[in-house]
């Protein structure tokens, strides 16, 4: 007879799975960083960054949940949908953490940003015209959040964190600020960053398989247990 294990025992070895999985996509994502620019990232690139130029406003106001103060917002708006303090602690000491850890990896590996390292770029209002690339800050702190609140959100709702945090990163490739590697290493890493919070943490009454909504009353007693 097939022994099924316990939902914290599958909850456990999925978060392997992704810690493993996110160390090995950062690994490899700061190695083609150290090396130069391929031309398969150039072209990745330029398909973004040259897109027409009202892209750009559009894609302002999402970008901005991967700022320094997107992590505040969004742990206002977790507390308000959940009455958790797990998932909003988790929004906003990962969100920050993840803006410094960022900044950690780039004195590291020392890479400029795209109009550092190519020839040309399309200049677009609020371009960076200094500091480094790897890893894209910006993308750390939004899926730094959303592994954070990923436990506690429904199918539907994880479907959107994913969606808002593809939107930060590629509206950071748009606007000439960073490179598809630089989104994909701080995307790892952001991932990183929210895993070790879920295992300080704890997910408290939220089943860590399936999610069970942001939306939850709170339990008996009127806060989390």
């Amino acid at each position: 007879m097939t022994q099924v294990r316990p939902p914290s025992v599958r909850a456990g070895s999925r978060r392997l799975g992704v810690i493993l999985g996110a160390a090995g996509v950062f690994g490899a994502s700061s190695a083609v960083a150290a090396r130069g620019v391929p031309d398969s990232e150039v072209a990745a690139f330029r398909a973004l960054n040259e897109l027409p130029a009202w892209v750009t406003p559009v894609l302002w106001p999402p970008m901005q949940l991967g700022s320094l103060w997107g992590p505040v917002a969004a742990g206002v708006l977790t507390w308000r949908r959940s009455h958790a303090w797990r998932p909003t602690a988790g929004v906003v000491i990962g969100g920050v953490a993840a803006w410094q850890l960022a900044k950690v990896v780039k004195s590291f590996v020392q890479r400029g940003r795209p109009a550092d390292e190519l020839d040309h770029i399309a200049w677009r209002p609020g371009t960076p015209r200094e500091g480094l690339g790897f890893v894209s800050g910006h993308t750390t702190v939004a899926f730094a959040m959303v592994t954070a609140l990923w436990p506690y959100a429904g199918r539907a709702q994880r479907l959107g964190l994913l969606a808002a945090a593809a939107v930060v990163a590629g509206s950071r490739i748009q606007v000439g600020a960073h490179l598809p590697v630089d989104a994909v290493g701080g995307a790892a890493l952001g991932v990183l960053v929210g895993e070790t919070w879920t295992l300080i943490a704890g997910t408290g009454p939220a089943d860590a398989t399936t999610g069970s909504g942001l939306t939850q009353a709170p339990p008996a007693g009127g806060s989390e247990q």
